[in-house]
């Protein structure tokens, strides 16, 4: 693979290198996404068993107990809803922290084979793993920043309201509400794009990604903005054609089957498609960097023979 011309790049040419990069190592970046659902799948095939085994061993001592089996189903009631309840958090837990370390494997990937570096599937798998705890606080902090824009917008929305005493203008003051912090949202999102990027590849610790990612997305929102659509009218253009191909081909007398393999594909478009938004997102960071800090003319230096 030839070393990118870096440049300042429209939203087209992100999108152009970032199918470029896919296309060169299609198996290595596949790889790299699925291996993180196996390992999910493992995780939770690990749960699943450990709350049976809990399960089975509170029934042990209901069937030891001298008393009525009556008497004890409370308890058991309890310990199964607590084993449901820890199941559930754990899994949620151990989820986003294995789609942290997905994620961050495939920037890591994305990063060397678009500076024409070798990249493997056990290295970006390591760096996956090293920087997985801080591209998780990293999310934590950003949806505890918008969760907190929205409940200030709203109490002071239901406080204006509250004084004006409902009506069509408190109806208007909630619906005006609404679409600010939706603005707001789109603003925080455009601004902390990257920063999972700079989390995999300049090490930094949450709050300082977040800091680099908002002062590199200054001037450039829009231009994030116009890539997280487009990048999601493909995906919802690729989710509708593979929806209807399958649910033309499922007019079978067999729905069950149907909607297996209906699940199955989903999985698979979910695994081919991971990697496009992660090489976007850091073709993206390497084009933010051209464009504030010279990276091109630092790579460019860093080329040349030292004396």
């Amino acid at each position: 693979m030839q070393a990118p011309e870096l440049r300042p790049l429209g939203v087209g040419d992100v999108l152009d290198r970032t199918f470029n990069v896919y296309r060169a190592k299609p198996l290595l970046f596949i790889g790299l996404s699925a291996i993180w659902y196996l390992v999910l799948v493992l995780v939770f095939i690990a749960l699943a068993v450990a709350v049976f085994a809990g399960a089975l061993a509170t029934f042990a001592r209901q069937a030891n107990n001298p008393g009525s089996p009556l008497a004890a189903s409370p308890e058991l009631l309890s310990g199964a809803v607590v084993g449901i309840i820890g199941f559930v958090i754990v899994g949620v837990v151990l989820a986003i922290l294995l789609f942290s370390a997905q994620s961050a494997a495939l920037v890591d990937a994305g990063s060397r084979r678009y500076l024409s570096k070798e990249a493997s599937i056990g290295e970006s798998f390591r760096a996956g793993i090293s920087a997985a705890g801080r591209l998780f606080v990293a999310g934590i902090l950003a949806f505890l920043a918008i969760l907190a824009l929205w409940a200030v917008v709203f109490i002071v929305a239901g406080i204006i309201a509250a004084v004006a005493q409902g009506g069509a203008l408190g109806v208007l003051v909630l619906v005006l509400a609404g679409l600010i912090a939706i603005v707001g949202t789109f603003y925080i999102g455009a601004s902390w794009l990257v920063a999972p990027v700079i989390v995999v590849l300049e090490k930094m610790g949450p709050m300082g990604a977040l800091r680099r990612a908002w002062h590199l997305s200054e001037g450039n929102r829009w231009r994030i903005i116009g890539i997280q659509i487009l990048l999601l009218i493909l995906n919802l253009v690729l989710s509708v054609l593979l929806t209807g191909l399958f649910a033309f081909g499922g007019q079978s007398g067999q729905p069950g089957i149907g909607n297996v393999v209906q699940s199955l594909v989903n999985l698979a478009s979910t695994i081919v498609w991971a990697p496009v938004e992660w090489i976007a997102f850091t073709v993206l960071y390497y084009d933010l960097r051209v464009r504030k800090e010279a990276f091109d003319l630092q790579l460019a230096a860093e080329a040349l023979p030292q004396s």
